[in-house]
């Protein structure tokens, strides 16, 4: 260790990487902040501000990632995939899986599960079948049978997971009490994207 006023033998960075650095470090702190400002309710400044930054919004994929954290939050989509297997069994899959660890894994999921969401609300439908033609829901199809040997095909669905209402959160703290997020109250309808077959 150098005493107090010697040279230090570490490398240290250039000046202007340090700048560089800092100006980064600064400009996504206000990207951050100018996104949680921006949220509902908030103030026509306010959201003006984080339309500056939407394209690196986009670029660092951060667009909903504040969306799932703050009140108001919107729905969590469920992806529900049956399993239909040569010999008469059958077994669900849930993406996202409350149980998977690390919790990192379950984020992961989280994301895949949004993506195929929008996927499928942007991709057109088959006429004949009804559905959906995206091509995330065909490469999880393809993904699940190459997965499960000995399956024949797969069924996947699509679900909103509500959140409890500001309200019911603020009573059931007064009264000590937790709310059973997994009743069947806040799921919404089961929705079918697709049938997809497992090729030999």
């Amino acid at each position: 260790m150098a005493e107090r006023g010697e040279e230090s033998d570490e490398p240290q960075w250039p000046g202007w990487a340090r700048l560089g650095v800092s100006a980064l470090v600064i400009w996504h702190g206000v990207a951050v902040l100018a996104a949680v400002l921006a949220a509902p309710p908030s103030s026509e400044l306010q959201r003006s501000v984080a339309e500056l930054f939407r394209p690196y919004y986009r670029v660092a994929d951060q667009g909903y990632s504040y969306r799932f954290y703050t009140a108001g939050a919107p729905p969590t989509p469920i992806v529900t995939a049956l399993l239909e297997f040569e010999d008469g069994r059958s077994e669900e899959i849930r993406i996202p899986d409350r149980s998977m660890w690390p919790r990192l894994r379950f984020q992961r999921q989280l994301a895949l599960a949004y993506h195929l969401f929008e996927d499928v609300r942007r991709a057109p439908r088959d006429p004949a079948t009804g559905d959906s033609r995206s091509r995330w829901a065909i490469s999880y199809g393809r993904h699940l049978c190459r997965e499960n040997p000995g399956c024949r095909r797969v069924i996947l669905f699509l679900q909103d997971h509500l959140n409890p209402s500001p309200d019911e959160l603020m009573d059931a703290a007064r009264e000590g009490r937790t709310i059973d997020v997994e009743d069947r109250r806040y799921y919404g309808d089961r929705q079918r994207i697709g049938v997809y077959l497992c090729d030999d």
